[in-house]
């Protein structure tokens, strides 16, 4: 395909520019009143009084700069972000609860909150069990975690900084939810008449 040639504007011409702009009518400059007033008059309200500049208390000077690069301090949490699937087993009720006028999105949702009340981070790595995810549908948990907690779990996995946060929490976070969203579906299907 051949690449096509982007036109330029230069300069505007300024006779070109002189009869359109000035041959536009103007605007009378009367001010129109509208026959009633949009709203209902309402008590005035009256802004609280801003304090003047004297009343402001001055700011701490910040301490001089020694020439030594300052060295932030460790982050005390980092905010992780881990998605998580229902199982196969899961689809056929997830699916029969969709015709009966569920949304399947919501149900997830509302195991996810479950489970994010009960969902403490402990300092003991629990490997991820390998399961087979119906990947029709996801739900995400985004929550930060302390950092202390995070080089606990990496300490406790053996791991030598190869693992993402992620990677150390799932093992946590997938056994509440999915034990959140059994119980639910359980709980949905025996409301169905």
């Amino acid at each position: 395909m051949a690449k096509r040639r982007i036109a330029r504007i230069g300069a505007i011409d300024p006779v070109y520019a002189d009869a359109v702009f000035d041959s536009a009518p103007q605007p009378s400059p009367s001010v129109t009143q509208p026959a009633a007033p949009l709203r209902p008059e309402a008590p005035a309200r009256v802004a609280p009084p801003v304090a003047s500049t004297a009343q402001v208390a001055p700011r701490p000077s910040s301490p001089p700069a020694t020439g030594a690069a300052h060295i932030a301090e460790p982050k005390t949490a980092r905010a992780f972000s881990i998605t998580l699937w229902p199982l196969h087993r899961h689809k056929d009720d997830l699916l029969a609860l969709e015709k009966d006028g569920y949304r399947i999105d919501l149900i997830l949702g509302a195991a996810m909150k479950s489970a994010r009340q009960k969902f403490k981070p402990g300092p003991v790595y629990i490997p991820a069990q390998a399961a087979d995810c119906w990947t029709a549908y996801s739900i995400r948990l985004q929550k930060p975690v302390a950092e202390r907690i995070l080089l606990q779990l990496a300490e406790s996995a053996k791991d030598p900084g190869a693992m993402m946060a992620t990677q150390l929490l799932r093992g946590q976070v997938e056994p509440l939810w999915l034990d959140a969203l059994d119980a639910l579906i359980e709980r949905l299907k025996a409301a169905l008449p």
